[in-house]
Order: structure tokens, then sequence, then C-alpha cells
């Protein structure tokens, strides 16, 4: 039995998940504090009722939270019976102060202008030294330590004075010498602020030799290159004397109103009407979107309270572990430091929690500290159930936070994600853990539990994604709170859904949509990726991890094409993916040729020489590592990756002109500093082919910089490039603006922002910056009183950062509040029946697994909301769950994603016919009823059902799948169908009975002998597998059926579904002869089965098409084909579609065959 943690008489951890138990956790915190400081109870008690006396001043408050902190972090401490561990981080605090003591006293002040002797080396003095500090028994195990302390000592002695000045030489000598520096590296003593030169914050070399004729690239100095191997945390950040130091460098300005890392950095202090200066960048100095309490933050951690600054930094900041280091650096940027470097906030602000989550029960603190903080003067403690019921769409860092305050507030909050969110551990929810490594996991390896959204899949493994967990168990523990995975707003869910089912306001925290397409020639050829695509694919589907059957191709040398953070976080994940991509690769072919199964034999030669360059390169990182080995050393990739062409950001402008130099310029260097190549002045013209059509190299005009600006030249440059990701911004996602017209109003690219009034909605401006007195978070919907939000990246005012997302909820929650007030009220609701009968109608199940044939497997899935939305034509998301999905052989048989199309509805049920080609659909044919699973949709377009008209559809095996519905729906609305019905045998054509139905007249067709025998005499059978050919003949009247036939001159109107070959021919024909056989206002439709991720219509951007003009055969426009897959098919770039469907031809074939091989075994065993 879990041992409680809690040490308080009558009070069990059980208590503390519930209000009531937190009320008497705060009566007792009140009673403690009345007895030991009632005037700081007096002033808390007031904090909560400005009617029970004045209001603090802001200067006031700061004070107050620095003096009442501590007498919580004491409480607590008892409450946990952790007064030991934490006064052992205090110990550490109060050695580390010593350090800065004799930082600040003798260094900054006397050994930095001291000038060495020249009869002194460095190597005598610290000979002495050593003497000097055995001499007094100071251990030398913490050298930096102990020779702070001897410095204490000397300057407290009257008779030392020759040995100071000796101490004062060593510490000049540490200063301004190689040998000393050398001795000091890593010594917070000695890390002294730097002056700030804008122009130069980032430090780079120029290439040696670069390629002949390519443009000249940087990179960061070899000498600070750092070896990246994996997926694992990069950045494990500063020891804990380092930040101690950052906390000393302070200079705790809210006594006189200066905190301008949290209030912005005012062009006149005292006027806010004059508003925020700005850097030499152009930066506006706003400070910390959510105003958190920074100076109280680093003076108490600084005075050894670890647990009473984090209580503090959570007043304001509750999502303390979605900010902090590496993350954002607004607080930074306005600090009052602005000519030398900055306080490094982020690195205290995350000290200050991992210091806390290391102490026994450290998770526990946190989740208590979210929902109880008596330090706060709203929402210090969860309010009583209100009866109001919200759905979230989006659980991103916007929609947790806007979670987080509204089930603080008392509502019911059912929280929908498109993305897969698997569920956390039972024991976690339902028990106290003790320490934070059961939670934390080594990124490399960790469940991709998929809650976060782009904090999620965007960042990079320079951030620690475990912190995300905190949030989703704080979320998930509390009583009014559920979420659910696969669930689009749009999709799955409306707004009018939404009222139904009888929620009360809808919140969109969608994040960003729609990136922007380099429409260049060659734009999206094979080898060509979005870098939203590249970095979705490898941090949520799996692609990065060694376990994972998640393909995601990609070939050295690469280029990404872009300036801001997501084409620095793409350069520094290709480097990293390549090299696990090439070992994999090897491990998995070296194992099939060792069992003889023949791979790599029936490749073609693109193939087979792409298999060439991984294996070999394979076997170098293999040689690295066993060198390293030997060596007993960290292997170093960035040599090989240099030789194999490396990866280089290629941007427009100037790399200082770049937005990732201007935002975020750190996150810029350390990437530099994987070895990563910059290339500046560069606007993409055109991408250039090799003889397989794979892209081979990007041509580039060559940019001027002149007087401030930019201008383009009339010469150009090439760029080798056998991968290229383009990372050129998105804008607000406004998918359902355009997936239901006229219900909600656009502004330009974002909704229009709104404010509440009492008398309603009100459009406002949108807000200059994130600390705008009025921000508008709602659109323009209204029903019955019922108001619809938009917070985080969808909101103008709000995009661009994590921090400035989760301000966005933070500053909109009251509105909504006010919102939801003035509709009636409705007691009596309770929220478990609620969320227990939307689980059940959320929460998709397998019913039951069928395989006709071992081609293909019918699975029948209950989803009932998904079932309801559904339409013919559209279809699915499938995934499987990483926790429900076994390891054979180091790989987990998980799906990570497929394209399902829906083929029958019955009840809450939805079937699903999933062929039997490649890994995925092999895998989930083994699914047994009852199995929990990710059905994301109905997605795409519904098949558009026209009255009274005679439709003719071509479709091959695939579509055979789609037409179980799409000619039940033709016909039941008055058309006529004929149906051209391809397969390659007779046994493949299933359920002949439901197609028959669908279809006025079919026509079957197989490519090999016998030939389906036909049940009906309208239909007929051939042999044939050119279809296009068929039709024809069918025209000539040389096919033709016993009874009644529909005419190809009475068809108005043409869907062909099937593959790339299928379309194209009929695209060809249709523009030659085959239309004379048509009347002229023939519509024709094809399908485009492009490759897709998310499905989301319009986030990921790996289902984009281009269009063509059929006039011209020029490209017109590219389009998200899982929002519109039904396209006019003298429209489509077939070319483009075929490239787009073979990006990973290579990796699929291999991971099917190891795939094939493992499931062997299992059958085996």
């Amino acid at each position: 039995m879990t041992e409680d943690p809690v040490a308080l008489d009558g009070l069990r951890y059980a208590d503390l998940q519930h209000r009531a138990g937190l009320l008497e956790l705060d009566r007792r915190f009140l009673e403690r504090l009345e007895a030991a400081a009632p005037e700081l109870a007096a002033k808390l008690r007031t904090r909560r009722d400005p009617a029970a006396g004045p209001t603090l001043s802001n200067r006031h408050l700061g004070e107050w939270l620095i003096a009442t902190a501590p007498y919580l972090e004491a409480f607590l401490a008892e409450a946990f019976d952790i007064q030991e561990p934490l006064q052992d981080v205090r110990d550490a605090l109060t050695r580390d102060a010593e350090v800065m003591a004799f930082r600040r006293d003798w260094i900054q002040k006397r050994a930095r202008r001291r000038q060495i002797p020249d009869y002194t080396s460095f190597t005598e003095l610290d000979t002495w030294l050593d003497e000097a500090l055995e001499a007094r028994g100071l251990n030398r195990r913490d050298r930096e330590l102990a020779v702070a302390r001897l410095a204490g000592q000397y300057a407290a002695e009257t008779d030392t004075e020759v040995e100071r000045e000796r101490l004062l030489d060593w510490c000049a000598a540490a200063l301004h010498t190689a040998p000393g520096q050398a001795a000091v590296a890593g010594w917070a003593a000695f890390r002294l602020p730097q002056r700030v030169d804008h122009a130069h914050l980032v430090e780079l070399e120029s290439e040696a030799t670069g390629p002949r004729g390519q443009p000249v690239r940087f990179h960061a100095p070899r000498a600070r290159w750092r070896n990246r191997d994996g997926f694992e945390l990069t950045d494990a950040r500063a020891p804990q004397r380092q930040v101690s130091a950052e906390a000393h460098y302070c200079i705790y300005c809210h006594d006189h109103e200066g905190d301008f890392c949290s209030r912005g950095f005012p062009e006149k202090k005292g006027d806010p009407e004059l508003g925020y200066k700005a850097d030499p960048l152009g930066v506006q100095l706003t400070g910390c979107p959510l105003e958190e309490r920074i100076s109280e933050m680093n003076r108490l951690y600084r005075d050894g309270h670890p647990l009473a600054a984090l209580a503090v930094a959570m007043v304001d900041n509750p999502m303390v572990p979605a900010t902090g280091h590496r993350i954002c650096n607004d607080c930074m940027k306005a600090c009052i430091y602005q000519k030398q470097d900055p306080v490094d906030i982020p690195q205290i602000e995350t000290r200050t929690l991992t210091d806390v989550l290391g102490l026994p029960y450290g998770v526990e603190l946190y989740h208590l500290l979210a929902r109880w903080n008596p330090l706060r003067a709203d929402q210090y403690l969860p309010a009583e159930e209100n009866g109001r019921r919200v759905l979230i769409a989006g659980q991103g860092p916007a929609g947790f936070t806007m979670a987080h305050h509204l089930t603080m507030a008392g509502c019911t909050v059912v929280a929908v994600d498109g993305l897969k969110i698997e569920p956390l551990p039972r024991e976690w929810l339902d028990g106290p853990i003790r320490d934070w490594s059961r939670v934390w996991e080594p990124l490399e390896t960790r469940t991709l539990y998929g809650f976060g959204g782009v904090a999620e899949y965007g960042i990079t493994n320079r951030w620690d994604k475990n912190f995300l967990k905190l949030i989703y168990l704080t979320l998930a523990r509390r009583e009014r709170y559920a979420v659910h995975g696969g669930v689009r707003l749009g999709g799955t869910l409306t707004l009018e859904d939404a009222w139904a089912l009888g929620f009360d306001h809808v919140c969109m925290a969608t994040g960003a949509g729609y990136p922007r397409v380099l429409d260049v020639g060659n734009s999206l050829a094979r080898g060509m990726r979005q870098a939203n695509d590249f970095l979705m694919a490898l941090q949520l589907t799996g692609a990065g991890k060694s376990e994972s059957i998640a393909n995601l191709q990609v070939r050295m040398p690469a280029v990404v094409i872009g300036g801001g953070l997501t084409a620095v976080d793409t350069a520094t994940e290709v480097q990293a993916h390549y090299i696990a991509q090439v070992e994999k690769v090897l491990d998995h072919y070296e194992a099939l040729d060792a069992e003889g199964t023949g791979f790599g034999t029936e490749l073609g030669a693109e193939d087979q020489a792409i298999l060439d360059e991984f294996l070999a390169h394979g076997r170098a990182v293999r040689a690295e590592r066993e060198r390293a080995r030997a060596a007993g050393e960290a292997p170093q990739f960035a040599p090989l990756l240099q030789a194999w062409g490396g990866v280089t950001i290629a941007y427009r402008k100037g790399l200082t002109a770049s937005p990732a130099y201007v935002r975020n310029h750190e996150e810029l260097s350390r990437a530099l500093e994987e070895g990563i190549l910059y290339a500046e002045g560069l606007e993409p013209l055109h991408v250039r082919l090799d003889e397989h059509e794979h892209v081979q190299s990007v041509v580039f005009r060559r940019m001027r910089h002149d007087g401030g600006r930019w201008y383009a030249t009339g010469r150009e440059t090439e760029l080798t490039a056998r991968s290229i990701f383009v990372a050129a911004g998105t804008v607000p996602n406004t998918i359902y603006a355009h997936e239901y017209p006229g219900s909600l109003q656009l502004q330009g690219i974002h909704y229009r922002p709104y404010g509440y009034r009492r008398k309603g909605l009100q459009p406002i401006a949108a807000g200059e910056h994130c600390k705008a007195p009025e921000v508008g978070p709602f659109t323009s919907y209204q029903s019955a009183g019922r108001t619809v939000s938009f917070i985080g990246d969808t909101h103008p005012t709000f995009a661009g950062s994590v921090v400035q997302a989760i301000a966005s909820a933070r500053r909109s929650y009251p509105q909504v509040l006010a919102a939801l007030g003035g509709l009636p009220m409705q007691p009596g609701r309770k929220a478990r029946a609620f969320l227990d009968n939307l689980a059940a109608r959320l929460t998709p199940r397998v019913v039951s697994v069928e395989q006709p044939s071992p081609a293909v497997a019918e699975i029948w899935v209950r989803a009932p909301l998904a079932a309801a939305r559904f339409r013919p034509g559209q279809f699915f998301r499938l995934q499987t769950l990483e926790t429900h999905s076994p390891v054979i052989e180091g790989t987990r048989l998980q799906v990570p994603l497929m394209t399902v199309s829906g083929t029958g509805i019955d009840g809450d049920c939805i079937r699903l016919m999933l062929l039997q080609w490649g890994a995925a659909p092999r895998i989930a044919a083994h699914l047994q009823p009852g199995d929990p699973l990710v059905l994301m949709g109905p997605t795409g377009a519904p098949t558009e059902i026209p009255e009274d008209r005679t439709v003719m559809v071509v479709a091959g095996r695939w579509g055979a799948a789609v037409m179980h519905d799409i000619g039940s729906a033709l016909r039941e609305a008055g058309n006529r169908v004929l149906y051209i019905a391809a397969f390659g045998s007779a046994t493949e054509i299933d359920h002949p009975d439901e197609l028959e139905a669908g279809a006025d007249q079919i026509v079957w067709a197989t490519a090999r002998e016998p030939a389906f025998e036909p049940r009906r005499p309208q239909d007929t059978a051939v042999i044939s597998a050119d279809m296009v050919d068929l039709v024809r003949r069918y025209g000539d009247g040389e096919i033709a059926p016993d009874g009644p036939s529909l005419p190809l001159a009475a068809v108005d109107r043409i869907l062909v579904v099937g593959g790339t070959g299928l379309l194209s021919g009929f695209q060809r024909a249709l523009a030659d002869g085959l239309s004379g056989y048509f009347p002229d206002h023939l519509e024709a439709v094809g399908t485009v089965g492009s490759p897709m991720q998310c499905m989301l219509k319009g986030v990921c951007a790996q289902c984009l098409q281009w269009q063509l003009d059929p006039e011209t055969g020029e490209r017109t426009r590219a389009v998200f084909s899982c929002a519109e897959q039904d396209q006019p098919l003298g429209w489509i770039d077939l070319g483009n579609l075929a490239a787009r469907q073979q990006q990973n031809r290579l990796l699929d074939r291999l991971t099917a065959a190891w795939v094939e091989r493992l499931l062997r075994r299992q059958a085996a065993d």
C-alpha cells in the first residue's frame, strides 16, 4: 500500500484532491500565519477581500510575497515531512552564497582590474593556493567553494595581508591567462557579465573551403561545436551554482517598481501611455507576458527558499513547467541590464521547479500549488462546481492553461485535440507520486503522450518534455476535467453539436495552420517537405524513436529554407534523425539479409543506390561509435555529416535580420554549435531534379544588402540538396470558418476579435501586443447567449510563442467567465455523469476484426459521434496507442498513423476496410475486440452528391472500398450510377452485393483470368487492365451487357477513384479523344490519394498537392488534399502527386519487410 505523504493531523492525501480538504488546509495555514506573523496574515485577508483593508501597492505586494512565502514553504515542508531534504537544498544554496560573495568582493571589485606581476606564473600561484587550502583544512573536492571560504577567512583576519595579495594575484591570473581560465572553467565565480553587441550576438566563422560555385556558408567556431547523438535532452540546464549566480546577479528591481523584466521596459517610467521601448533589433520590450513576479522569485531563491520561490512564480504562472529555460526569453530582453548580459531568468525559473521536483513528493507539491496557493488573490483554491460546461478545442499551451483556469473557477471542462493523446497510468492518477524519477523518462525513449500541442510536436528535445506530464497530470486528476484525443472541432464535433451536447461555451485554441508553400519551380518534388511535416512526423508519430515503424526518409545534404525558429529546429533535428535513420536501416537490412529474405533484390536502380548510400553511411556511423568507445569519449558525428554535405539554413536576408536572431538568438547560436551551416542573402527560385525526378539542388537568387535593406541582384547560385525543408511561416488556424462559411467572421487572416460587454459582444481592434488594454478574445459567434472564444496562436495578439499562448488564456478566462455568467443558471448539473456520457461517445473501441481474404481486413469500430458525423467519401486517421502496443525484438508494433476510408455505418459503429499493403495495415489487422484506438475524423470533404444525374465511377481496389458508401448515396439522390470496377483478380472483390446495390450497372474488370461472374443482366465482366481502353470499347459498343445499359453520352459526371496511374490515364484520355464519347458539359473529378499525416485540414502540410491550369499546364495553387480530396481531374498535377506518394518509398519497403518478419515470429511463438 502506498504510504500517505501528508503528515497533518486529520488530513490525508486523498483529502487534498478535493475542495473541502483544500479549504481545511487553507484554514490551517492562515491559523499558522496568524500566530507567527499577524501583520502578514492581515494583509493576506485584505488581498483576498479588498473591502477588509487598503489594497497593497505593487511594490508593497512584492515585499509581502517575499515575507510570506517562506512561511508557506515551512508549512508545506511540515505537511509533507520533507524538512530534511529541503534543508539540504537550502544548505547548497547557502554554500553558493559564499561563492557569490567571493565573486562580488574579490573578482568583480578587485581582481578584474588587477595587473598580474610579470614574474609570476599561474602554475606557481596555483601551487601556493593548493598549499594554502590544505593548511586551512578546506575540502578541495569543491575547489571553488574552498577558495571562496579561504577568501572569506582572509578578509576576516588582520594578519594575512600578504596572503590576501597573493590570492588576488591568483584571481587575476585565473581571469586573464589561458592556464588560469582553464583551471577555473565552469566556475560560477569567474563568469562575469559581458557587454552586449546586438549586431554580433552569434559568433560565426565562414567555411574554410566550400563547394565550388556555391555561396559562402557560416558556422559556429569549431571549438564551440557540441556532440549530438540521438534525441536525448540536448540541454541539461545549468548546474545549481551557476543558477545561483544568476539569482545573485539580479538587483531585485521590484522594490522601486523597476522590475521591467516582468512589467515591460517603458519609454518613460511613470508614463505608460508612451508605451514600451524597443531594443536595437526592433523588439518591443514588453517583458514577461504573464507579469510573473520574477524579482521576488529570484530573491527568494537567492536566500535559500526554492519552494517559496516556486510558489511566488506560480502566483501568476501556475503553468510554470511549460515556461522557463529554452522556452521563453521575453523577461531577459526587458531586463534592466540592457548593455551587458541580462539575468538568465528562465534558468532560475526552471531551477526553482526542478529543485522542488527533486524533493520527496515534489510532483505532489507542484500539483498542490497549482490548485491551492494562498499567495494568490484569485483562484487561490478551486471554486465550487458552478454548473457551467466548456468545450476547449486544442490542448496546447493556450488550451491547457484555459482548462486550468476554468476548472479552478468551478466549470466542467472537456478538452478535445485532433492529435493522439495517450492515457496516463492509472496509478499516477489515483495515488501519490513520491519521486519525480517515476514520471521522468529519457526523451529518446519516452512515451509520446501527445498532450501539449505545439509544445509536444513543435519544440525539439532542447527542452525537457517530461514537464508536459506535470501539467497533464494536474489536469487529469481533476473531477471536472476530461481530455479526448483524435477529436477535431469541425469534424467529429461542430459548434452546433457542442450546444446540443450541453456545452455553454466553446474555446478555440487550435494554434497555427496553413504552412506557407514556396511557389518555385518543382516545389514539393520528391525529397522536398514542409518543416512542420518533418517535425510532426519526427516527434509525434515516433519516427525519431528506434522502436517505431514510422518512416521519415531523409538524404544528405539538406537545405532548410527559412529564417525563423522552426527552420532552426528543423535543421538540428534533420542531422540527428539522419544518423539514427542510417543506423536503423543498417541494422534491419543486415538482420533481413542474414535470414535470406532477399530484401533489396527487387529494388529499382534509384532505390538500390539510396540503400547503398544509407548502408555506407550507417557503417561509417557504426565505425565512429566503435572508435569513440575505444577512446572512452562521445562519438563525433558532425564531421561525418559535414563530409556528406551537412545541413544548411538558407535565408533571403542576413542572419542578423532573421526572426530567429531577432527573437531568440540563443537558440540560433546553440543550433550552429551542432554543426549547422548558414547561408544568407539567398532567395529560392527553382529546385533542380536528377534523372529520377528527385531533388538535387536549389537555385537561389543572390540578394544584396545596402542601406539597411536587402535587394535582389541578377546573379544566381546553387546549393546541393538531396532533402529540402521549407519553413516559410504559418498563419492563424481559421479552418473552421472556411469549412462552415458564415459561422465566424474573419478579419484578414484571423478571426475578427470581439470583447464582451453586458449588452453582448462588441468588435474591437486586435491588441498591438500581449499587454494591450483590450485583446478581444471572442469571435463573432453568438447563439442564444452562447459565445466562442479564440486564444493562443489563433489570436493575432498572442501568436508566436508558448508563453504568449499561456498569457492569452490567463487574460481571456475572466471574460469567458463573465460571458458564462450572462447565461441562465442550471442548478443540479453534475460533472461526473456528463463526462462519462461524453467519454462513451468520444472514445473509439474495436468491435470486431475479420479477414475475409488475406488481402483485406474488415474492422468495425464503435465511435458514436464520429459515426453520426460521417458522410460518404470522408475518411479517418487511424492510430493505435503506444501504451497498448507490444514490443518485439526492439520494435513496437504500433500503427503510427494511416488513412482509412469509412465503408459503412451501422448505428454507432463504423466499418473500415484495410487493404493489407504495407506495415501499418498488417499490424492493424491484429487488433482485438475491445481495444482502444484513435479514429480521428471524419475528415476530408464528403463526396459531392448531385441529384438526378448520370454518374460514372471508375474505381480500383482502393476505390471499391469507398464505393460501398458513395454508390448507395448517389442512387438515393436519384442518380443513375455506372460503375467501372477495376480489380487484379476476381478474388479481390469483397461484398459484391453491396457494390451492386450502389450501382445501376457494373462493368467488372479483372486483370487476370478467371473473369468475375456477373449476377445481374445489366452487368458485364471483362478481362482488362487498361480502364481507359475499356471505357472506349464500352462506348463503341464492344462491351455490352445482356440487359439495358447506360450510354456514355448520358454521363454528366465522372469520378475516378484509384492510384495515380488510373487518374493519369483518364486525365490524358479526356483531354484527347475519349472526351468525344461524353457530353460537352461533362464534369470529371479525381480523388487525390496524397500522403497524409495530421489530416486536420491545414496543419502539417504533408498532404499539399499542386494544381495546374489545364490550358497552359502551369501550376496555379497548392491545396491541402486532406480538406478537399476530390478535385477537378484536369487540375491535378499528377506528376507531383506521384512524387509525394513516394517520399518514403525505400523505407516503406524495408519497414514492411521488417514487420512481416516480426509478425511471422510472433505467430510462430
